[in-house]
């Protein structure tokens, strides 16, 4: 009886000792490796058989399950995923040794990874393992908070985007002495530095380095404190230049519209030594216009006759002879067309034929009266029937009786006829 159970206990050990040697022999369970660098997963196994024959595959199992590589009928297969031309056996199959390599590792790497071994006719073996891959921190950035002046509060901080795993932060100040800080100052894990009343000696630069198990990197800040005084300078300083920024941006626009304005002007002024034109345009004959005698003084102007109403009153102005300095144009005259009226007659000058009486030298009288105008006999002047008729005013009847000084009395102005050039200007 002992003796069966004694042969028993050793086809036991026999049956598991041959059990433990087609299993897959997985060093290490667990690795890690830094973003980017190459990893080896090692396995091997122990055949009984032609290893030529066994299949091997390698799976991955993390955010999603995909094939890795395989071995099977003397080929190597690589799947069509982020696997490919990364990943490959560490020695050349077939072989016992199925470890094998990923170059170029990324965070998304991250997971288990199965190794199975399918032998012909006989059980399936196989074995896994973790893989972490880790990122080292990005470069954090630096700022800071708060008011740098004497008996002031300020508050430095640190952070970095990304890292795996978190993070850590410590502050040191590099110059011009070195120191390092403690909590409750300084917060490793959020990375800020609280710096309270602030001295002049506080000054110097601050250097975050923030780090974990794949690496490390670092930031600097300057901090110089400064007095009250001297930070009211530098606001006023920064005022002043907006303001004279904003004054100076004002003045160009001034200029600009300034000269704008002066070049419309210039544009629409008349020049006041323009040449008169040399003709002049009259109108229609029958419609009454200015007419200009042939040495170009201003002559008399007359006015077709108009309809009157004989109903309407009359009205006569008074007219007071002026003397022969007063009369400085000429007074031409023109004739009369078949069938026409005489709207000239009744005026000073003038007789009942249409044709202007010559005036001649004044006499002086006795008593302080007026010097009496001599007419002398008509003369005639050539008859002009060139260009328009000219235009008069409704004949004025003047009582002989009216002197000069009861005009004045009477508030009379004397009105001084303008010449005219032969270029056509008044002068």
């Amino acid at each position: 009886m002992e003796i069966k159970t004694r042969l028993r206990a050793v086809l036991m050990l026999i049956w598991i000792s041959q059990g433990d040697t087609h299993k897959v022999e997985i060093p290490r369970g667990e690795m890690e490796v830094v973003k980017g660098q190459m990893v080896v997963l090692h396995a091997w196994y122990s055949p009984n058989s032609d290893i030529s024959k066994n299949t091997v595959v390698w799976h991955f199992t993390g955010n999603e399950s995909k094939p890795v590589i395989n071995f099977s009928s003397g080929e190597v297969g690589y799947s069509q995923n982020d696997f490919t031309k990364r990943v490959g056996f560490s020695v050349a199959m077939p072989s016992a040794n199925i470890s094998i390599y990923i170059n170029n590792t990324q965070e998304t790497d991250t997971g288990r990874y199965f190794c199975s071994v399918i032998i012909p006719k006989g059980l399936s073996i196989s074995g896994e393992m973790s893989l972490n891959v880790k990122v080292p921190p990005s470069p954090p950035v630096c700022t800071m908070t708060g008011n740098p002046v004497v008996e002031g509060n300020v508050t430095l901080s640190c952070q970095s985007s990304y890292g795996k795993p978190v993070p850590h932060y410590k502050w040191t100040k590099a110059a011009p002495l070195s120191e390092v800080f403690f909590s409750p100052m300084q917060n490793e894990r959020h990375g800020t530095l609280r710096l309270s009343n602030l001295t002049k000696g506080m000054s110097g630069k601050y250097v975050c380095r923030a780090s974990n198990t794949a690496g490390s990197d670092s930031c600097s800040i300057n901090l110089e404190v400064i007095t009250s005084s001297n930070a009211g300078v530098v606001a006023a300083a920064t005022l002043g230049s907006i303001v004279g920024l904003v004054a100076m941006v004002l003045f160009l626009i001034f200029i600009l519209r300034r000269k704008r304005d002066t070049e419309e002007e210039i544009a629409n002024e008349i020049k006041e030594d323009a040449q008169a034109p040399k003709r002049v345009s009259w109108a229609k004959s029958n419609t009454g216009s200015d007419i200009v005698s042939k040495n170009g003084t201003l002559s008399s102007i007359a006015t077709s006759p108009r309809p009157r109403d004989p109903s309407a009153p009359n009205f006569n102005y008074p007219y007071s002879p002026m003397s022969a300095s007063d009369a400085s144009s000429v007074i031409n005259t023109y004739q009369l067309r078949p069938g026409e009226g005489n709207t000239l007659q009744g005026l000073p000058g003038y007789n009942h034929g249409g044709t202007p009486m010559q005036k001649q030298k004044r006499t002086p009288t006795t008593n302080g009266a007026p010097p009496q105008l001599l007419r002398s006999p008509a003369v005639a002047v050539p008859i002009r029937t060139e260009g328009a008729q000219p235009q008069v005013p409704p004949p004025l009847t003047v009582p002989p009786q009216v002197r000069s000084s009861t005009l004045t009395r009477m508030g009379a102005v004397a009105v001084m006829v303008p010449a005219q050039s032969q270029a056509g200007s008044l002068v």
